[in-house]
């Protein structure tokens, strides 16, 4: 059974979460907060797998929130759902340890799958949102340049070309799949096993390096 803690301080939207993961057999809302900060004290006491956190709330935001989180000896998956304004900051979610971000318009049945693969230890990221994580971390690169992933695509095939254009362009699996006509289970594997043959940890990067490699 996943433990959730949802996070929001607006009430009304705690109950719609609320009542979408209750509705689930594997999954059960552990704790509610209205807050960052009540949100990192009940997780500290209650075990919890997965908190689900409003990227804007009064006091400490959602990224910040995300941050003190995984800073718990027993940290959640933390998702973030998000109504994509501008200042909504999702690389900072990220790179506080964030495992995702879901846009406040999802249809139901994408809470819970997004609660199961943050929960599963993977990824989940709105296509909506990738464009502007990419943006947002190719602006911050260019302020305060680090090491990056090698800029080499020389030795990939075709086929990984294009999958790499299309995490670098927000497709999901399912997307991918249709476009490369194979299955997306099958999508989702040559996916993994671009990154691991790159050396990547993650679709965002993937996506990073393709802008980065001028696939796009």
């Amino acid at each position: 059974m996943i433990r959730v803690l949802l996070v929001d301080d607006d009430d009304e939207v705690r109950e719609s979460l609320r009542l979408v993961v209750e509705h689930e057999g594997d999954m059960v809302v552990a704790a509610e907060a209205a807050c960052g900060e009540r949100a990192v004290s009940v997780a500290a006491a209650v075990r919890v797998d997965v908190a689900v956190v409003d990227v804007q709330m009064p006091g400490i935001d959602g990224v910040e929130t995300t941050r003190r989180l995984r800073a718990l000896p027993r940290p959640p998956a933390v998702l973030v759902v998000t109504a994509f304004r501008p200042d909504d900051r999702p690389l900072g979610a990220l790179e506080a340890g964030a495992a995702g971000f879901l846009l406040k318009a999802f249809r139901p049945q994408e809470l819970p799958a997004a609660i199961r693969e943050v929960a599963a230890g993977r990824q989940v990221l709105a296509p909506a949102v990738t464009a502007t994580v990419v943006a947002e971390a190719m602006r911050a690169r260019t302020r305060d340049p680090e090491p990056l992933p090698p800029d080499d695509l020389g030795d990939l095939t075709d086929r990984e070309r294009q999958l790499c254009r299309a995490v670098g362009e927000g497709l999901t699996n399912a997307q991918i799949a249709a476009a490369l006509g194979i299955t997306a289970t099958t999508a989702k594997t040559y996916v993994s096993r671009l990154l691991d043959k790159l050396g990547l940890q993650n679709r965002t990067q993937l996506a990073i390096l393709a802008h980065r490699a001028g696939l796009l």
